[in-house]
């Protein structure tokens, strides 16, 4: 027993010797380094590693100072190796640095295009290779193809070893085919059917027609949109309870499609009950003000959008005072035994605020004086939202600019604002040869340079020489539209034509003329502009059996006449419109020298609805009336000829007074006409926007009457409206633009031509 016990104890006091002895001491115990040497480095040279090191010669260390010391160098990233050794205070340093990359490779990659890939991932030619790298690298080339709709393509990598301790990186891929929606199903809606949830959100089912679209390729973040589309749908319909419970998205064994299921919880409908505006301290928004803006929700079916709205229309009042920062807020209470949701809109003014500073940023050519004689305020004014918008809309109008975007930012004092204008420049200048066909003009060629931003100063330099199958145009013209900093344009205008209507009345129109134009501010949305001109016109190659009526007219005339015009735009943007109006009216007298004498009113007015984002609503009218006076009758020439492109349905000159006694039954034009279109914008299904392809719904009514001759029997004249029906589609191709145009003539007399389809095609190269 005692031997035992001795044994026991001799053994316990070893154990506790050999641990207090060897490691632990090794650990805490201190070196002086007197030398550091660095072996096996290849591109980095020693000195850099040991500022890396951070030790200098007769610094102390230990096992847990280069320990940590070898992690710091791990994460540099530079070395794939690291070891210490100690031998007589020197420190020596083993490294294996990491490869350099020489080149990166991508094998099998059609759908998406390797400068895509290489702006994505981290690998660079000539930077260091690291592991971590290659694998983050992987993820987001998988990621970049899931975006794009490819959830089978399988990416692999291979590394080939250089000399000079460099490799290539080979990412080889495989895409296969785009991963489509095969379904998307809806799970608790009873108020609305799964077709109707199907057409609010953008993503589709896979169908043939869709081939244009890219809404049937599966995307998550568009999942989510949807979601969003869906919570709006819902509230803008009454459904303030609404909620999605969950929505799933199911991969095929197979990785070729998906199933969505959402699952959704619709609830009650709710209406708005008792709005109220607590108005405290924003005397400028009156009672009778708040009745009138709170009147469109009050009592009526519970709809986000509408409330939405109120609360900006109060923003935009409050910043028409000057309160550019003003705060608008709703509270809602929903009254569930009701099913009423109570609004109490509460607006915390803040102090009127002046513009401090007006930014510009991204007109690298264009001049800053040509968007801020744009601006409806200056440096120092008081902060206006409505200002703001219409300065915005201003710029964007003058076609300079492919997006113009602005954002107010309080300055250092409370009451000062900083606005910056964002631009993005567009081309202005070209010079384009070009070609096409037109089931209107026949078979055309251009050749021509403009420049709408003549040395970024905003002035308008055009020449251009046409030749088409029946016309022939030179035309040169410049205008200045802000004649010494003043809001006046002045243009000049030099013009050679020669058109044939041989198909039409049988005769040829050659003229040679010049211009001058003068338009200057009356109000912010309202212009006036004269234009005088000087035209010599010759009417021939009249054609053998042509109507005694063209063949009357034949000879040499100058026009001599002074136009006015007045116009009044209110559109929010001129190049593609959707909301507002223009008026334009006319007057045109002839015979301030000259040969002829005639007085002329045109009127045009637009109108644009937007009905949703996508679909826009436009009424056109065109009126005009023409007389002659010194006992001149009005010519050939200045009458009124409507079709073709001015009335669809119609060929050009295909309705009004026609000699019909002749074989061509020559079209003699009109001194009055009127047409009325309304046209519906709206996109084709399963074709995406970013196409550039939309399509219009229209109908049109119209007429050309009365003429200056006394033809008997032989002028047919019927003043009854025609009218036509159709449908067309416009596309902004890569080649051109192109129009297609279906249209029926509903009313029409028997001696009016008819066009049932028509088209338009021009390329630029």
């Amino acid at each position: 027993m005692h031997s035992k016990f001795r044994i026991f104890f001799i053994l316990l006091l070893f154990f506790t010797l050999f641990n207090l002895s060897s490691p632990k001491s090794e650990t805490n115990r201190n070196i002086i380094v007197s030398n550091i040497i660095v072996k096996n480095n290849q591109r980095i040279d020693k000195e850099t590693i040991i500022s890396y090191l951070n030790i200098d010669p007769g610094d102390k260390v230990n096992y847990e100072i280069l320990n940590r010391k070898l992690k710091k160098m791990y994460n540099l990233g530079l070395f794939s190796d690291i070891k210490f050794r100690v031998s007589n205070n020197n420190l020596i340093v083993l490294i294996k640095e990491n490869p350099m990359v020489n080149n990166i490779n991508f094998l099998g990659n059609k759908k998406i295009k390797e400068d895509v890939i290489k702006e994505e991932i981290q690998l660079k030619s000539r930077n260091v290779f690291q592991k971590k790298e290659l694998q983050d690298d992987l993820n987001v080339i998988r990621d970049l193809y899931k975006r794009s709709g490819y959830f089978s393509a399988k990416i692999t990598t291979k590394i080939s070893k250089l000399s000079q301790n460099r490799i290539d990186v080979t990412f080889k891929i495989a895409e296969g085919e785009k991963t489509k929606i095969k379904g998307i199903k809806f799970i608790g809606n009873k108020v609305f059917s799964d077709k109707r949830l199907k057409g609010i959100v953008s993503t589709k089912e896979s169908k043939l027609w869709r081939f244009f679209s890219a809404g049937d390729i599966y995307d998550p973040d568009r999942i989510n949109y949807d979601k969003d589309l869906l919570r709006r749908y819902y509230l803008q319909e009454g459904y303030a309870d609404f909620r999605i419970i969950s929505s799933v998205a199911e991969l095929t064994k197979d990785k070729t499609g998906f199933f969505i299921t959402y699952s959704v919880d619709e609830g009650d409908k709710y209406k708005f009950g008792k709005v109220v505006i607590d108005n405290k301290n924003f005397k400028e928004l009156k009672e009778k003000d708040i009745k009138e803006l709170t009147k469109v929700i009050e009592g009526k079916d519970y709809n986000i959008s509408k409330l939405d709205s109120v609360l900006e229309e109060i923003k935009e009042i409050g910043g028409n005072f000057g309160f550019a920062f003003m705060q608008v807020r709703p509270n809602l209470n929903k009254n569930v035994a009701k099913k009423e949701v109570d609004v109490k809109i509460v607006i915390n003014k803040s102090q009127k605020i002046y513009v401090q500073r007006i930014n510009i940023k991204g007109n690298s050519r264009t001049k800053d004086k040509v968007l801020r004689r744009e601006m409806r305020f200056n440096e120092g004014d008081a902060f206006s939202n409505e200002k703001l918008k219409r300065s915005e809309q201003r710029i964007r109008n003058t076609g300079f600019f492919e997006s113009v975007e602005s954002e107010s930012k309080p300055a250092k004092k409370p009451d000062r604002t900083n606005i910056t204008f964002n631009v993005k420049e567009k081309q202005t200048g070209q010079f384009n040869v070009g070609g096409g066909f037109s089931s209107t003009n026949g078979a055309l060629a251009n050749v021509g340079i403009a420049e709408k931003n003549f040395l970024g100063k905003g002035q308008d330099l055009r020449a251009k020489f046409t030749l088409a199958e029946r016309a022939t145009q030179i035309d040169f013209g410049f205008t200045e539209p802000y004649l010494y900093d003043k809001d006046i344009s002045l243009g000049v205008d030099v013009f050679k034509t020669k058109t044939t209507y041989a198909d039409e009345s049988s005769f040829d129109n050659d003229t040679l003329g010049a211009g001058l134009r003068l338009g200057y501010k009356i109000t912010d949305r309202t212009r006036h502009s004269w234009n005088y001109s000087w035209k010599e016109e010759t009417i021939e190659g009249v054609k053998a059996g042509a109507s005694d009526f063209v063949n009357n007219q034949k000879g040499d005339y100058t026009t001599s006449s002074l136009k006015h015009t007045l116009g009044y735009y209110s559109v929010n943007d001129r190049l593609n419109p959707s909301k507002g109006s223009s008026i334009r009216v006319s007057n045109q007298l002839a015979g301030l020298g000259g040969t002829i004498s005639f007085f002329k009113s045109d009127l045009k007015h637009t109108k644009f609805y937007s009905i949703t984002e996508d679909y826009v609503l436009s009424t056109h009218l065109k009126a005009g009336y023409i007389l002659g006076y010194n006992d001149d009758k009005v010519k050939l020439k200045d009458r009124y000829f409507v079709g073709g492109d001015s009335f669809p349905g119609f060929e050009q000159a295909g309705i009004g007074p026609r000699d019909t006694s002749v074989a061509n039954k020559d079209a003699l034009g009109g001194n009055l006409m009127y047409t009325f279109k309304t046209e519906l914008k709206l996109p084709i299904p399963g074709i995406a926007p970013q196409l550039g392809i939309t399509s219009a719904l229209f109908g049109i009514v119209g007429a050309v009457t009365e003429i200056d001759e006394d033809g008997g029997d032989k002028i047919k004249d019927d003043s009854s409206p025609r009218v036509s029906v159709g449908f067309g589609v416009q596309w902004k191709s890569p080649f051109g633009p192109v129009r297609l145009d279906f249209a029926h003539a509903a009313m029409k007399e028997e001696y009016d031509r008819t066009q049932f389809f028509k088209f338009n095609f021009g390329a630029q190269f």
